[in-house]
């Protein structure tokens, strides 16, 4: 298991409830090490079950067999571990799909109560596939102790067509966070721009843009890519940096090349950045504009933490990400798809420093206010607790 928003989610909920109660982690063997690391920092237990998720493409019939069978041999190998747990008092926050873990959740929610946290909106599919989910849906919330949240209303409304009115009614909505205590130490020591530049050799006279997410489509990389394109022909000064997990394949670095943009455009990888999160906080606090151009999105908690750091950004006016980035009050949205606006829009906010810095400033008070992590804290340990009958210990 790799790090990511959804890991970012479940680790902010665990150093608030641990702080009150037991809390363990189950995990895939081989998960990435620097998730590890923080969940040792932490002093959150963890231990593993055997198996390993596969996150690659399924393009053809082959690979998608491949991949359901590998899922239910995780989801397998996940309830055998489980059954050898004592789970009569305790509560499982699972991060499966019910229509592909149906199985799992059903033996599951027999042993103990469950949560299953939705973090993107769920896809348009067919009508016999929607018909089958509404069942699986039906099924799985008839049980008193299962439990749905999530990430942001928009996921919520998404699950509308699935639920009775009275689950819809139900689920509450704990929005993604960041750890604002590790934001404002970030602020306080952060290197200097001059440090950055000569750590990652990059270019001081620029101005630095900077994404933080996989290099993949559905975030938008070759919108960006073309746009960077046709702007580095007016501009010179731009230097664009992408954040990313596991080094790119030689197809996508081949295409990348393409674009001839050397000198206004690289990809750094996990390893690249460092092992410590106060690396990449490093490298993101140091750009001059964060840049989200996807095509679809959950809540990015990149985007969240660009906001926390008071960066000004720009992302598109997709899915949820409008409930944090409010058009020139909080940040800049654009279409998705549409690099006439992406061009547009960081010309404008390169030339208007004065208008950079509100959006950054304003960014900053909503995170503080609305998607802070001890917040997301208070609201699943109330749930947990009322799941498990106990009286809050503040009450």
């Amino acid at each position: 298991m790799e790090w990511g928003g959804a890991q970012i989610y479940f680790l902010s909920i665990m150093r608030f409830v641990s702080q009150n109660h037991q809390v363990k982690v189950i995990l895939p063997e081989n998960s990435a090490e620097k998730l590890l690391s923080y969940l040792k920092s932490n002093n959150i237990e963890f231990e593993f079950f055997k198996g390993k998720i596969d996150t690659q493409k399924a393009e053809t019939i082959g690979r998608r067999i491949q991949r359901r069978f590998n899922d239910y041999l995780c989801n397998l190998s996940l309830a055998k571990h489980l059954a050898r747990q004592n789970l009569k008092n305790s509560i499982v926050h699972i991060d499966v799909a019910p229509w592909s873990s149906f199985t799992l959740l059903i033996y599951l929610v027999f042993k103990t109560r469950i949560f299953l946290t939705f973090h993107t909106p769920l896809p348009k599919i067919s009508n016999w596939r929607k018909m089958l989910w509404r069942l699986k849906f039906g099924i799985l919330t008839g049980f008193e102790n299962f439990h749905l949240v999530s990430s942001n209303q928009k996921v919520k409304e998404s699950l509308q067509s699935y639920i009775s009115p009275k689950t819809y009614n139900a689920i509450k909505v704990a929005y993604s966070s960041v750890n604002l205590a590790e934001i404002d130490e970030n602020l306080k020591s952060k290197p200097s721009r001059k440090e950055i530049a000569e750590k990652y050799d990059l270019p001081t006279e620029k101005f630095w843009l900077c994404n933080v997410g996989q290099f993949i489509e559905r975030k938008g990389c070759w919108i960006l890519l073309d746009t960077l394109k046709k702007l580095v022909k007016i501009r010179k000064d731009i230097f664009f940096y992408w954040l990313g997990t596991a080094p790119l394949s030689p197809e996508i670095l081949e295409r990348v090349k393409s674009y001839d943009l050397d000198e206004h455009f690289r990809f750094f990888s996990a390893e690249e950045i460092g092992s410590r999160r106060a690396d990449l906080l490093n490298f993101l606090s140091a750009a001059d504009l964060f840049v989200m151009p996807s095509l679809e999105e959950g809540l990015p908690v990149a985007l969240i933490e660009a906001m926390a750091l008071g960066k000004c950004c720009i992302a598109s006016d997709t899915d949820a990400i409008p409930e944090a980035v409010e058009h020139l009050q909080t940040g800049f949205l654009i279409a998705p798809n549409d690099s006439v606006m992406l061009e547009n829009a960081i010309e404008n906010l390169l030339r208007e420093d004065s208008l950079r810095r509100k959006l950054g400033d304003n960014a900053r008070k909503k995170v503080v206010e609305k998607f802070n992590d001890k917040k997301l804290g208070a609201i699943m340990l109330e749930l947990y607790e009322k799941a498990l009958d106990i009286k809050p210990l503040n009450k």
